[in-house]
């Protein structure tokens, strides 16, 4: 359950029982906001407990979102609530073209949607973070795992005030205001799909107050990143997946392609 609209999964044999009893739940409970509260009221004296679904997304954040659907959780992509609320999720794009974009990723490999890969580059020293679907980051340097998971603060809190990062359910890291110390950024330009694989096209956005022999990677323009469908199991955990960045034609574009991971390999840069 995502409180405030963002979802609920409920299974058949619960929602059964619980249209039996709602009535009698909703007059002891008129004290609670919200139907989600008198719901969770409800389903807890059925003695059923929330099974944390961290694709469920209530996004009670106003701005810019982008860091947070960058670190996006291991994961199946669930919901996306108050989108009306934040920046278009690409730019150069309304909220609704925004949201079609995504969902033509989604489309494509719905259980890949957002999830996020790491992968590097010893000999040029890189680091490259995929959200698959949405955008690519390059990094220059070594930037250790830990440190790319966490969500890259570039949205403000829903309601501001002391301490408000408290009510942050993810742990956050400061994203840079200026431009130019920020990581080579890639929006998803085109996907597509056939025989179980999928190709996404990602085009550079370059920085806008920016001085040209300032900006990082600035020959860089566009990365594409080759995939295979990711087919989820029931019951099985989700492990994340490796990616290699593999020589390209052209010192434009960065080639990259996901794959899952060797079953001792670690997600870091190797000499």
């Amino acid at each position: 359950m995502a409180y405030g609209g963002g979802g609920i999964a409920i299974s058949w044999p619960l929602a059964a029982r619980l249209a039996r009893v709602l009535d009698s739940c909703i007059i002891r409970y008129p004290h609670l906001y919200g139907s989600d509260s008198r719901i969770y009221a409800c389903l807890a004296e059925l003695g059923v407990e929330l099974t944390h679904e961290p694709g469920f997304h209530q996004i009670d954040l106003h701005g810019d979102i982008s860091g947070f659907l960058r670190a996006h959780p291991l994961a199946p992509l669930v919901s996306l609530h108050h989108l009306d609320h934040v920046y278009p999720l690409y730019p150069g794009m309304d909220r609704a073209k925004a949201v079609e974009h995504l969902f033509r990723a989604a489309n494509a490999d719905p259980a890949r949607i957002l999830q996020q890969t790491v992968c590097y580059d010893h000999s040029r020293s890189l680091t490259a973070s995929v959200a698959w679907g949405y955008s690519v980051q390059v990094f220059k340097g070594n930037v250790l795992l830990p440190d790319i998971l966490a969500v890259q603060k570039t949205f403000v809190p829903w309601r501001r005030g002391r301490n408000v990062t408290d009510v942050f359910m993810f742990s956050t890291k400061h994203y840079p205001r200026d431009e130019c110390k920020r990581a080579a950024l890639f929006f998803l330009k085109s996907i597509s799909s056939g025989k179980g694989k999928t190709e996404s096209n990602y085009s550079r956005q370059l920085p806008q107050k920016c001085l040209p022999n300032l900006i990082q990677l600035r020959n860089m323009q566009q990365i594409k990143v080759r995939s295979e469908l990711l087919h989820l199991v029931p019951g099985k955990a989700l492990r994340r997946h490796c990616c290699d960045i593999v020589p390209s034609s052209s010192e434009i574009t960065m080639d990259i392609d996901i794959r899952k991971c060797k079953d001792d390999e670690l997600i870091a840069m190797h000499s």
